[in-house]
């Protein structure tokens, strides 16, 4: 961009800013995030570094975990990064000094000293303490300790995770902290899980405290994993009585279909007794292989073919939800599972699209996991207060009310347009804290599970609030928001800030025509997603500007770019601003031609879940036709 062009264009910029601000009033920037500088505690403090060297030792257990042992090697890692100085780690068989870092399990704890109360704690809690001149970090021994370190680290010493590449460490010769520290903490959800790009970065995962093995793997020394053994999802005519395998042979171990009218590999006859016995065999053949198994998914194919055969349908009858059937199929493999002597083992199933209501008579067994799936709700408004949503409120109540553990699999991302904007950022806490409040113990935030094609909008961002929220759904979002905006944007990032809080202000409004939903199917031209007038997207084009001119470093350039591609792109499929009609055909025609050159050069080669970013697309028409399911509304 020339210097000439800059200055036109912060012209007008300014000129629109100044509009705006006579139109809707004086703008409201975000306050500004914490000093993300090191910290410097008030009051009395203990020194752990100074002047190049440290007098104190992390004591680590001479019997650790290798979980508790990565944990001290982590601490003194980061330390050195921070102040250049090595903090030696040393076993409990050393003799003990006043000056102590304790990590994990020691010889160190004892009624005269201090006691960890670990049975309270969990797998993954941890206690971050101060006794004395000591300070001691101590958890759960598969994961607790290892997050207690990550977790001081980024109290104490402010360092961040942001992306798997985006990771800020302060550095400074002075390593203080606070004299006395006292805290707790336990996740509020045993399983944690989400997908976009970095969550699939193993020290991202645990710095972030995500558990599952879906999209990582995490060895004994990263804490191991907690999750499913056989599949995420959608296990049944795949890994459970394989239509492959028995179709053919005996189609009546499948379900008579109540769209196909006939038997089909759809999905299965889940009161045929062959089948189930089947089932039962598949299950444990999965355990036998895999004796660390946690949970194995017993779910529904991903269609809505579900059997209607007159067993099935008066079992469905009388319980008044197709659950009916698929409740007491799975109640007699967990009850096969305890019997083999899986004690341990829980057996998972979704409620999902036909399945989502619970039956009225049969209940779960307490080894099986419902999984209540939100996939038909609006992310436009909180699902506890949109209209909208009372029948997923009453579904997830009647679940709560006749289980034993409840999980929740959430949704973030439109599936239709990958490219375009999803303004859920207003929703996603309440959401949460929704969840927490009904006793579901378990969440998967599944994304643009193919983000790393696609990395068009605010996936990293997303990914990264959403771990946080998993963690603690009570969490300031504001804070750890404005902190990766910063750090991943450059000194524009107020202006990002803004565009998101307009998003937020702007989904889900009531129109002319009613209250508006936004879901994960939604076209860009659906008033649900966004609705603006001509003013508010002036303001917004001269956001972006500002982001991009305040943008300091090639990386902070390119993610600005790289999230206004979304921007444009809902310009672009709502023909307005420089994609206006009223414009003349090769000026539009040209933008077209101009963001399809940008995707592509950024690297964006998906459009949507299903369909590649096709290789020639017709400029004449709008970008969503530039995948799936053509629009060719000109």
């Amino acid at each position: 961009m020339s210097a000439f062009f800059q200055k036109i264009t912060a012209f007008f910029a300014s000129v629109v800013l100044l509009f705006s601000t006579a139109v809707f009033g004086a703008v409201n920037y975000p306050s500004e995030p914490d000093d993300v500088k090191y910290f410097t505690p008030t009051g009395e403090t203990l020194t752990l570094i100074s002047k190049g060297k440290s007098d104190y030792v992390i004591v680590r257990g001479e019997n650790a975990t290798p979980c508790e042992k990565n944990a001290a090697a982590t601490l003194s890692n980061y330390l050195k990064k921070i102040s250049g100085v090595t903090v030696r780690v040393v076993s409990d068989s050393t003799s003990k000094t006043d000056k102590e870092i304790i990590v994990g399990k020691t010889n160190r704890e004892g009624n005269s000293t201090f006691v960890v109360g670990r049975s309270t704690l969990g797998t993954d809690g941890y206690v971050v303490r101060t006794v004395g001149k000591k300070l001691v970090i101590a958890g759960g021994e598969t994961r607790g300790t290892l997050y207690g370190v990550y977790d001081f680290l980024e109290k104490y010493l402010n360092c961040r995770w942001f992306t798997q590449s985006l990771i800020s460490i302060p550095t400074s010769s002075v390593v203080e902290i606070p004299e006395k520290i006292n805290y707790t903490e336990k996740p509020y959800l045993e399983y944690r899980e989400t997908d976009w790009i970095s969550p699939r970065n193993t020290e991202y995962s645990i710095a972030n405290r995500l558990n599952s093995n879906t999209y990582r793997y995490l060895s004994p020394e990263q804490g191991g994993v907690f999750g499913y053994f056989n599949g995420l999802c959608h296990t049944m005519t795949a890994q459970i009585v394989s239509a492959s395998k028995y179709f053919d042979e005996h189609p009546e171990y499948f379900a008579l279909g109540v769209r196909s009218k006939e038997r089909t590999p759809n999905q299965l006859c889940l009161t045929n007794e062959d089948t189930i016995q089947i089932a039962i065999n598949d299950v444990l053949d999965v355990l036998k292989r895999s004796p660390e198994a946690d949970i194995i998914s017993v779910t529904q194919a991903d269609n809505q073919d579900y059997c209607v055969c007159p067993e099935c349908k008066k079992v469905d009858d009388e319980e008044g939800s197709h659950a009916g059937t698929m409740i007491r199929f799975v109640n007699r493999i967990a009850d096969a599972v305890k019997e083999a002597g899986y004690d341990k083992v829980e057996i998972d199933t979704f409620a999902y699209q036909y399945t989502r209501h619970a039956p009225k008579i049969t209940k779960p067994r307490d080894n099986v996991v419902i999984r209540l799936c939100t996939i038909e709700c609006c992310f436009s408004h909180p699902l506890a207060e949109c209209p909208g949503e009372a029948s997923l409120r009453k579904d997830i109540t009647n679940w709560k009310n006749i289980c034993n553990k409840l999980y929740v699999w959430d949704y973030t991302t439109n599936y239709s347009n990958y490219l375009g904007p999803f303004p859920d950022f207003g929703v996603i806490q309440k959401n949460m804290q929704f969840f927490i409040e009904n006793k579901v113990v378990g969440v998967y935030e599944e994304g643009n599970y193919t983000a790393s094609q696609c990395n068009a909008e605010f996936a990293e961002l997303r990914s990264y609030l959403l771990a946080k929220l998993m963690w603690d759904p009570y969490m300031d979002m504001d804070k750890a928001m404005n902190e990766f905006l910063e750090a991943y944007y450059g000194p524009g990032w107020k202006s990002i800030r803004q565009y998101i809080d307009m998003t937020i202000a702007n989904t889900g409004r009531r129109t002319f025509t009613g209250l508006k939903h936004g879901k994960i199917y939604s076209a860009m031209v659906d008033e649900g997603v966004l609705f603006l007038n001509k003013n508010q997207i002036k303001y917004i084009d001269s956001l972006w500007l500002n982001a991009y001119r305040s943008a300091k470093t090639d990386e902070q350039i390119r993610n600005v770019k790289l999230s206004e591609l979304s921007w444009r792109y809902w310009k672009g499929c709502n023909a307005v601003d420089e994609f206006s009609r009223d414009l003349p055909s090769k000026t539009w025609q040209n933008e077209n031609r101009k963001l399809y050159e940008d995707m592509t050069s950024l690297g964006i080669t998906r459009f949507n879940e299903s369909r590649m970013l096709t290789s020639e697309p017709d400029f004449t028409l709008r970008p969503s036709s530039w995948g799936e399911n053509p629009d060719s509304v000109r």
